[in-house]
């Protein structure tokens, strides 16, 4: 997963404990470079939408 704050490729998968927001279900993949809490489930739809915006043209 690529952090969408910091840009820095991390795996998502390692199931870590969270220690950022300290909260013990915590669905958020926390960047270790950052601390920002990516969404994994909102990955496909960030696909979606560049897909769409690069078939009409906006950049």
């Amino acid at each position: 997963m690529k952090c969408r704050m910091c840009g820095y490729e991390f795996d998502e998968k390692i199931d870590h404990e969270c220690q950022f927001c300290e909260k013990s279900n915590c669905s958020s993949a926390h960047c270790p470079n950052c601390g920002y809490g990516n969404s994994p489930e909102f990955e496909e739809e960030f696909k979606i939408i560049k897909i769409l915006k690069n078939k009409l043209g906006f950049k």
